[in-house]
């Protein structure tokens, strides 16, 4: 198995080079040698779009990354970019755990080739930065803010009055270091990996949208895998993913601490302010959605989002 990942390894707990690693080990020991686990890290298999479309292709077996790479393949990933829509991470996991989850992981395999065999979290929410100060809504507008190649992400930009630019995520630091855009979106754990806050100093907790990654297999792949081996495969994916939730929740006030201690202003908007990115984003980009994604699957995601917040009580 070739995994691709285009982070530098960290040898410290991290919510996905730990469990990475663990993966690594499992799958190596039960399946008594038969498959061996080739880790490349820092993109040395390519930039993370090329590296997708060669999973999605056979070419690859395996590679590590959030929704929004899979969006060209398949619409109806962008359902998770909707804004707001988990009150918190144990509604998340109770919607991509369940059944939406795998209508949403079947529909990408039959469309592209891509099996995504656990939906993982891309370190939680995902915030506004820049290099000046945000504290409402109105500091965004006129920004340029990198995107993935993610439509609705892109949408949630444009109804903020901002520019989306999307840009490789292996050139992010470069483009925000170099002006070519003004800011990003992402969660605290993913802005400390490429060390973004030596190139950005302003955060705006905003949460917008609740960002998960997937372990994406190749299809063909996978489906020449005998049963035993698929179980195995699929239960350390499932290991991989539990760790790594876990992991990322511990780390959040501790990456914020890290932040803060860098430079970094981080400021938390009111609930009044909150509900001002709710208004301006969460119309236009489910405007985009009903248009984008099936039918059955937006109700899916949008009745039982509904029904694990109202079992959070937040």
């Amino acid at each position: 198995m070739k995994f691709s990942i285009s982070d530098t390894e960290i040898a410290e707990e991290h919510f996905t080079h730990t469990p990475l690693r663990a993966f690594e080990k499992e799958i190596e020991e039960k399946s008594g040698g038969r498959i061996e686990v080739q880790v490349y890290w820092s993109g040395q298999l390519g930039k993370t779009d090329s590296v997708v479309n060669m999973v999605a292709n056979g070419l690859v077996e395996a590679i590590m990354g959030a929704d929004g790479f899979a969006s060209p393949y398949d619409q109806n990933i962008q359902v998770l970019g909707i804004p707001y829509l988990f009150n918190d991470r144990a509604a998340a996991y109770e919607v991509l755990d369940g059944e939406c989850g795998k209508m949403l992981s079947d529909s990408l395999a039959a469309k592209s080739g891509l099996r995504a065999a656990v939906w993982h979290e891309n370190g939680g929410y995902r915030n506004y930065s820049a290099n000046t100060p945000l504290t409402s809504v109105e500091d965004i507008k006129g920004l340029k803010i990198r995107t993935m190649n993610n439509p609705v992400h892109m949408e949630i930009v444009n109804a903020l009055g901002a520019s989306p630019t999307p840009i490789p995520w292996q050139d992010l630091y470069t483009a925000l270091q170099t002006g070519v855009v003004d800011g990003q979106e992402n969660s605290l754990a993913i802005f400390r990996i490429p060390k973004l806050e030596e190139v950005q100093k302003h955060i705006i907790m905003d949460g917008h949208v609740y960002s998960p990654g997937a372990l994406y297999f190749s299809q063909s792949w996978w489906d020449s895998l005998p049963e035993d081996l698929q179980e195995i495969v699929q239960t350390a994916s499932e290991n991989f993913r539990d760790m790594n939730r876990e992991i990322s929740t511990k780390a959040e006030e501790s990456d914020r601490a890290y932040l803060e201690a860098q430079g970094v202003s981080i400021y938390d908007p009111t609930p009044e302010q909150k509900q001002q990115f709710r208004d301006l984003t969460q119309a236009p980009a489910m405007e985009y959605i009903k248009d984008n994604v099936d039918a059955e699957i937006l109700s899916c995601f949008l009745e039982a989002a509904e029904v694990a917040n109202a079992k959070s009580g937040s």
